[in-house]
């Protein structure tokens, strides 16, 4: 039974490291497909925030219009959510592997995490189905009004999975006396229950973003690390 759950703590550390930097990668590739710079609503900074938190169309009006410019942001956007429908199998799957790996001094409530996590997928996939929605409703100057509705249930029950879940992976690092990480894994969970709390205030959102951004780098660079010295380790082992 050791043995198999040895086996099982490296493909969950080594799955990580992989669904980590797939997630990083695919963040940077959508990070230059989504518009990069725009007349956005005061406090935003990104484009795809100030879309993904808007609350009126006088939010969107860097894609509503007939102007060039606004035609080249929708068609960006729209180009950026056809990566998003694969983004969040990667970021997700992070995230369930990294609950996977804590879970191996048994702690039962981590399963609450998994089922969260995995919900993230069709959560964010239903997201990006309304924001094309509202692209497509802009384009043919429909009104938005329902569709912004939905855009806020859909966006902050993805928001609410990925703060709830990382809540959980915070608490199993607890568990497992891995402070540093517990602390650090408890920040974006943090971020997005003021974030809510705020009524999606748009500093706040930007500071969210950055704040899961870190936490995705930060435990993937760990989970690099630890692969790596499970490789050595066992390298080294069968050279003595």
């Amino acid at each position: 039974m050791n043995i198999v759950m040895t086996k099982l703590n490296k493909y969950t550390l080594f799955g990580s490291a992989i669904f980590g930097i797939l997630t990083l990668i695919l963040g940077i590739v959508m990070l230059f497909t989504f518009p990069i710079d725009a007349d956005l609503s005061e406090g935003f900074q990104t484009p795809i925030i100030a879309f993904e938190f808007a609350k009126t169309e006088a939010d969107l009006s860097f894609l509503s219009g007939d102007s060039e410019l606004n035609k080249q942001n929708r068609e960006k956007m729209d180009a950026g959510h056809v990566w998003d429908m694969g983004f969040p199998f990667f970021y997700g799957g992070f995230i369930i592997l990294m609950l996977l790996h804590v879970s191996k001094n048994n702690h039962r409530f981590i399963w609450l995490g998994l089922v969260c996590a995995a919900s993230i997928i069709p959560f964010d996939i239903n997201e990006n189905l309304t924001l094309l929605q509202i692209t497509k409703a802009l384009g043919n100057s429909a009104s938005i009004e329902n569709l912004l509705l939905e855009l806020h249930i859909a966006t902050w029950l993805k928001w609410g999975a990925i703060g709830f879940s990382i809540a959980v992976l915070a608490a199993g690092f607890a568990a497992s006396k891995e402070y540093f990480s517990a602390v650090f894994s408890m920040l974006p969970p943090l971020g997005v229950a003021i974030c809510w709390a705020s009524d999606s205030h748009p500093s706040l959102t930007e500071a969210m973003s950055i704040i899961i951004f870190l936490f995705f780098a930060v435990f993937t660079i760990k989970a690099c690390i630890q692969s790596w010295t499970v490789i050595r380790t066992k390298s080294d082992s069968r050279v003595i």
